[in-house]
């Protein structure tokens, strides 16, 4: 089971917190999720492995 859903909020782990909008959630062929996130003031979506995501703090 992933750990985040379509249409949670989340950010990276790293580089400053850049947030985003989780809008697709991607198996691997290893058994771990990838995710496409359209990230805050890009106007392109970013795909993050799951371990470099957070949920975001509000």
């Amino acid at each position: 089971m992933s750990k985040f859903a379509i249409g949670e909020r989340v950010e990276k782990a790293a580089d400053e917190h850049e947030g985003g909008v989780v809008i697709a959630v991607f198996p691997t062929a290893d058994g771990n999720f990838r995710y496409a996130v359209d990230m805050e003031g890009y106007g392109a979506l970013q795909f993050f492995a799951e371990e470099k995501l957070v949920v975001h703090a509000n």
